[in-house]
């Protein structure tokens, strides 16, 4: 087991951390005097591993891209009468279990596999996910004058409790460092569980821009472990809508009251655009052009049939009949959260076990069972863009002629709508969304 050193920081007690490589070697844990009180100490010193170079396959890809979709359309299928408004990441939540399921054994392992779509990866689960992560790390872009700002932000951390100091696993510690970057803390994280719900949650605060404020609602009467992934997306639309065109419109929301949205129009948007029998489909690019919003609008009259045939099958043929078009598109603005407690959806999805089960001595010796699922998602859209954050907390312990151009095609966006914003390339589905009212805050 590898023993992790510990110093004092005000009230908690911060551990070494394994952060995402850098090329130097880390200086040495300061040496802290521990009769010291009073004063803040210096935050704790860093040890990074070094980041394994991504290698999936596309076709390993491929699988990945299709286990994103088949998560978000499962668990949209248990939550769909929570809320007009269901907000996901299946990338955060994949890659959040996918930390935990490197340390899972017994009865747990399959069912985790199972609902979070591992079991066709299997071992390459970690390597594909890891890829997937730096291709969109590659995304991120400064700014210059011709083009906007982009910022494409995962990062992961795990918080242990002081009792689980000398016992965390190496080879667990090995697996989520080369292959997630994740930072280990380790402080006592039961002595005052109001501190400790304040640190995990400012952290995931500053990771996410404030768009996830609280992520961790409450913690079980003994906290183990908080494995985090937080994921912070801000982009600028290949092309901006004129916000001059923008007017008040009538949406009609999934329980069939009329409200009104502020209506953006783009009368010739050049973006790719699919239908079929009961559906349309537009693509909104991002100024990288590998980045874009699919928006997915059912038949007015026949949300319901949609819904019921809604799952991996018919959003990748979806995705399959895009050809390039110019729409004239309108589609509402907001700005949505999502906020979930998924304990019981995953359970109606087949996680029994690792609710149950001490099944995790991979991470840690005595390493208790999962408390609950904490999964927040926001996502606004203007004229300009898109700003999003999603985070995941396992938390562990008991309890486009010379002629006047002509749209292809017209998009109404005036009813209940779904999207899906992803990474072309990388196969990377981030966000998710059903949106039945957009004025919904």
């Amino acid at each position: 087991m590898l023993r992790l050193n510990w110093i004092t920081t005000g009230t908690l007690l911060l551990g070494l951390t394994a952060c995402p490589s850098t090329d130097e070697e880390s200086d040495p844990l300061p040496e802290q005097d521990p009769t010291t009180t009073g004063d803040p100490q210096p935050e704790p010193a860093e040890q990074c591993g070094e980041r394994s170079a991504p290698d999936a396959t596309p076709e390993e890809l491929g699988i990945n891209t299709r286990a994103d979709l088949e998560v978000a359309t499962a668990l949209l299928g248990e939550l769909s009468d929570e809320d007009d408004n269901v907000l996901l990441s299946p990338y955060s939540l994949r890659v959040a279990f996918g930390q935990v399921l490197a340390g899972t054994q017994g009865a747990s392992h399959p069912e985790i596999e199972a609902a979070l779509g591992f079991g066709e990866l299997g071992d390459r689960t970690h390597a594909v996910l890891n890829s997937v992560t730096q291709q969109l790390e590659t995304r991120n872009f400064a700014g210059t004058e011709e083009q906007p700002e982009l910022i494409v932000r995962p990062i992961n951390r795990s918080f242990f409790d002081v009792v689980y100091e000398s016992s965390v696993a190496d080879t667990w510690l090995e697996t989520v460092q080369s292959f997630y970057g994740t930072c280990i803390e380790v402080f006592d994280m039961n002595a005052d569980q109001a501190a400790t719900l304040d640190h995990v949650n400012g952290w995931v605060a500053d990771q996410t821009n404030d768009l996830i404020p609280s992520l961790v609602k409450s913690l079980p009467e003994v906290a183990a472990l908080i494995v985090v992934n937080a994921l912070y997306f801000k982009a600028s639309w290949a092309e901006a809508f004129e916000e001059s065109l923008t007017q008040d419109e009538t949406f009609t929301t999934r329980a069939g009251e009329s409200v009104s949205v502020e209506m953006m129009h783009a009368p010739l948007h050049a973006g790719s655009y699919s239908e079929a029998e009961g559906w349309q489909a537009v693509s909104l690019p991002y100024s990288d052009g590998r980045l874009e919003m699919l928006v997915i609008l059912p038949t007015a009259g026949t949300e319901a049939e949609f819904a019921a045939s809604l799952g991996a099958d018919a959003l990748e043929a979806v995705v399959d009949g895009l050809e390039p078009s110019t729409v004239d598109l309108r589609l509402p603005k907001f700005d949505l959260m999502s906020t979930w407690a998924l304990r019981p959806a995953l359970e109606s999805l087949g996680m029994q076990a690792p609710f149950e089960n001490e099944d995790f001595e991979g991470i840690a010796s005595g390493m208790m069972p999962i408390f609950q699922v904490f999964h927040d998602v926001a996502i606004a859209i203007d004229e300009k863009g898109t700003e999003a954050a999603a985070a995941t907390a396992v938390v562990f312990g008991e309890d486009g002629t010379g002629e006047d151009p002509v749209a292809d095609a017209t998009v109404v966006v005036d009813h209940t709508f779904y999207l899906v914003i992803r990474d072309r390339e990388a196969g990377a589905v981030m966000f998710f969304a059903r949106v039945g009212d957009p004025t919904a805050s």
